[in-house]
């Protein structure tokens, strides 16, 4: 890596650092170093940085280092359990696969620190190890290095048979003995011991006459500490090295028995309208204020507020959009949670048609503050009178030079044209008069919020001839809209009646200014002045504007397009999509509920006394129809403030998400909605603060699917792991209402049970309490056999691919055995008990393997296991390998 790069990895590090504690993890300190391929693989095949030789080692590192060269595996990084933890960087990985894999550290160290089954490990490893390579290597000086290869052979070929339960638990030999030694030895220790004596008396009785006491009393499985203790030829230093090995596996165990654990360890389309303390803003508007580095706080539901602490956008995304019966339109991405009861959440891609939406409903979250208006730079055109004098000539040269007639100054002209920045007109006449400085309020207030809602109701904008005009049936809005002109722009507008008939109906009052400073300033808003009716949009600074501003605007526009029935209650008409989806979520902050019928968006029964007490209508005769229809209903029915998914599409957009604190809930689009394994998320969190580009977050999304993606012949620790935390953060999220009455299971624990996890599993115990019938289905798990010569699918039933699985990985997949008796026949010959759980042993492995363990114990040693149904004793004397049959 370039010097610029390792200073953006210390950043991006630093970055993700916060981000994993952000997220909850309590990692180690972790401490980064970036070494070359050769380093890295070297630490890898001896699995700790400084650890004694061996061949084996070797063996393993050349393996990994051909794989590496020829292009078919790749380490990305080696992390080591220790406090502070350690992590070896590759610095041929570029930028992005190391911030990739500080990401992937963190979530080890934090696993390291808080799970169970690693509180015994020691600590300081790194320095243990390096003691005990130089303790091995004065051994070779001290007795040959043949001799001690020869029994680290030995020791290392059941380096795997040990007893962690004993690092956990306590050795309870040692007690034992100690216990033996410190009883009192006062004069009544005899009277303090009847009990204990007479059951040993009974005990003695029991045994066959001339059978010896057992060795052990019960079977060990820690066949390496049998071994170190009670070998009866072993020298000193012999015992030493057992210890080393054995003391170096019991690190390496919880690693084994976690991998699947240790390696696992959504959001809305732009359009959609977030509730804030700022108003109703636009997911897209949201994401560039807190871009901004503005603080937001969002409506929760049920009247409550947090913060955003975060925000992710993803680009081109698979989303889902959901159409509901009153209308409501929700589009985002397929993983998205939305909320479908009582702390019930469910993923978009999950919800069917007929599901049940609640709505947050009065909500009345509402800015302070009104919308400062930026009033527009102040145009001055020049004109044609300054590119008159500009020239040194008369207007009448120069509007004669515009229209292409040849004049005596053309190339004065067309210099002054250029030096005064002289704009033609519309369709390129010439500008004759000059534009009035502009008189317009500081601030959208509840005057302007209502000229607007004209505007956008009735209004019309011609821009080539900078007309602003209003069109109504009632004499009384029209003066209304002429009087708000005068007092918001200083500008005289006089009604004005036109005769003639449009659609068969009689004729309209009309309200016309001209204006460009007007039209640059509504443009400065975000109004589209083009906009054709089925274009129109409720102005942005109207959804961010406080309650009253909000009430004047949309009282204005009811006078425009709605109407008061004193049967149906009240009727917004609109050809607007938009405006019509606004209008609902807008008005399901006040409390009132809506439906759609076409282009009408509709209010009834309760809602609509809302509406009257909130919003009303300005003009009488609607005032009065409205009062009628609820006199004429002074007793509603209760409504319901839930809705129901009518249909599903799918598609493609780019979706935003942020995190909320405490509740991670959030109000959009009138539906409360979740917000969004670790290093996927600090990962997502780095592209957002702009550790990583956009170039890199495809790249990691790639590298991230590679990571995950499911093998056929094996588990991908990585794959099944992230997809089971996932499954437990979802379950725990959403409990069924079995669950909830079961086992008290509380919705919304789906963050608090993965950590409760994280802390006290391991890998058997988390496949076979997680891996659930659907998991099983959705991974496509099963289990294979070979047949002749041919792999064949064996099973594939839920329970007995999970039992299947977990089999597998009991003893970390090695054949469980125990030492049974260390005084075989009287002859201290060594008798070891094969626990069969199902799988046979490689016998040609195993007779290997007794004689290793003849080196260490001195004596013929015996192994028992069951063989194609049949007990059978395998037996090394110290000279040959001979296989008998026992009786049943």
């Amino acid at each position: 890596m370039a010097d610029s790069e390792i200073e953006r990895l210390r950043d991006a590090i630093d970055c993700a650092w916060e981000e994993a504690l952000k997220f909850g993890l309590d990692p180690f300190p972790t401490h980064f170093e970036l070494v070359p391929a050769t380093i890295m693989y070297e630490f890898a095949s001896y699995g700790l940085p400084g650890r004694f030789s061996h061949w084996t080692h070797g063996k393993a590192y050349y393996r990994q280092k051909m794989q590496y060269d020829f292009g078919l595996s790749k380490i990305y990084e080696m992390v080591v359990n220790t406090n502070p933890s350690y992590a070896f960087l590759m610095d041929m990985n570029n930028l992005l696969q190391n911030t990739f894999v500080a990401a992937h550290v963190f979530g080890h160290t934090d696993f390291f620190k808080n799970n169970a089954y690693f509180q015994s490990t020691s600590r300081r490893m790194i320095d243990k190890v390096s003691i005990h390579a130089e303790r091995v290597a004065k051994y070779e000086f001290d007795h040959g290095k043949a001799e001690v290869e020869r029994f680290l052979d030995a020791a290392l070929s059941i380096q795997e048979h040990i007893d962690y339960n004993l690092l956990l638990h306590g050795d309870e030999s040692p007690k034992k003995e100690e216990q033996k030694s410190t009883r009192p030895t006062t004069e009544y220790d005899d009277l303090w011991g009847l009990d204990r004596k007479a059951k040993e008396a009974e005990e003695e009785r029991d045994r066959r006459p001339g059978r010896p006491p057992k060795f052990p009393e019960k079977p060990e499985k820690d066949i390496l500490l049998f071994l170190m203790r009670y070998a009866p030829h072993l020298q000193p230093w012999q015992r030493d090295i057992i210890e080393i090995v054995r003391t170096e596996m019991l690190y390496f165990i919880p690693q084994a028995q976690t991998k699947v654990m240790n390696e696992g360890w959504a959001c809305l389309t732009g359009e959609s309208l977030v509730l804030t303390e700022r108003g109703l803003l636009r997911y897209d508007t949201l994401h560039e204020l807190l871009a901004q580095g503005e603080g937001v706080t969002v409506g929760s539901g049920n009247g409550a507020r947090d913060s955003i602490t975060d925000r992710h956008v993803r680009r081109n995304a698979s989303t889902i959009r959901l159409r509901t019966r009153r209308g409501l339109v929700l589009e985002g991405a397929d993983e998205h949670k939305l909320n479908t009861g009582p702390d019930q959440w469910v993923a978009l891609k999950d919800i069917k048609v007929g599901q049940s939406i609640p709505l947050s409903v009065g909500d009345n979250l509402w800015p302070e503050q009104l919308v400062p208006i930026a009033s527009p730079v102040s145009i001055v055109a020049p004109t044609v009178v300054d590119v008159a004098q500009a020239a040194g000539v008369g207007v009448h040269t120069v509007y004669l030079s515009m229209s292409g007639k040849t004049t005596f100054a053309a190339d004065r002209i067309a210099s002054a044209i250029q030096s005064t920045g002289y704009q033609f007109g519309n369709k390129g006449k010439p500008l004759y008069g000059q534009r009035l400085p502009l008189v317009t309020p500081t601030h959208v207030t509840a005057s302007f919020a209502e000229f607007l809602g004209y505007l956008i109701g009735d209004g019309n904008i011609h821009v080539s001839k900078n007309a602003i005009g209003y069109t109504t049936g009632d004499r009384e809005l029209a003066d209304r809209y002429a009087q708000l002109v005068l007092e918001l722009f200083a500008i005289e507008a006089v009604p004005t009646w036109d005769d003639r008939t449009l659609n068969g109906k009689g004729g309209r009052w009309r309200v016309v200014f001209y204006s460009a400073n007007v039209l640059d300033l509504l443009q400065s808003l975000g109004i589209d002045l083009r906009a054709k009716a089925r274009q129109k949009r409720i102005p942005s600074v109207i959804l961010r504007s406080p309650k009253a501003v909000v009430s004047a605007f949309l009282r204005a526009y009811s006078d425009c397009d709605g109407c008061a029935s004193t049967k149906e209650g009240v009727i917004l008409s609109t050809f607007s999509e938009d405006i019509a989806q606004t209008l609902q979520v807008l008005l399901l902050n006040y409390g009132i509920l809506t439906r759609r019928y076409g282009p009408n968006v509709r209010i009834k029964s309760m809602s609509a006394r809302v509406f009257a007490d909130e919003i009303n209508f300005g003009l009488a005769r609607k005032r009065e129809n409205l009062d009628q229809y609820l006199s004429r209903h002074q007793w509603f029915l209760k409504e319901d403030p839930t809705d129901e998914v009518v249909s599903i599409e799918h598609g493609v957009a780019d979706v935003y998400d942020i995190t909320v604190e405490n509740s991670h809930r959030y109000v959009a689009n009138g539906m409360v909605h979740h917000n969004s394994l670790w290093h996927s998320r600090i990962m997502r969190q780095l592209g957002e603060r702009g550790v990583i580009t956009d170039s890199e977050i495809i790249e990691f999304a790639q590298l991230h699917s590679g990571v995950l993606s499911p093998s056929r012949t094996s588990l991908n620790p990585y794959y099944i792991g992230f997809k089971m935390f996932e499954d437990i953060e979802r379950r725990w999220d959403n409990p069924t209402t079995e669950e909830q009455q079961r086992f008290g299971r509380k919705p919304g624990m789906g963050h608090q049970k993965l950590f409760e996890v994280r802390e006290l599993d391991n890998d058997v115990s988390f496949l076979r309490n997680y891996l659930t019938v659907d998991l099983v289905k959705d991974l496509d798990l099963y289990l294979f056999k070979k047949d002749g010569d041919e792999w064949v699918i064996s099973e594939k039933s839920w329970e007995k691919v999970r039992d299947g699985i977990v089999a597998s990985l009991t003893n970390f997949g090695y054949p469980y055995l125990v030492v049974d008796n260390g005084d075989y026949r009287g002859n201290r010959e060594l008798y070891i008990k094969h626990m069969f759980e199902g799988q046979e042993l490689d016998l040609n492995y195993a007779e290997k393997t007794l004689q290793h363990v003849y080196t260490l114990w001195g004596r013929p040693v015996h192994l028992e296991t069951l063989y194609e149904g049949k007990r059978i004793l395998l037996t090394y004397d110290g000279e040959r390998n001979t296989k008998s049959t026992l009786e049943k």
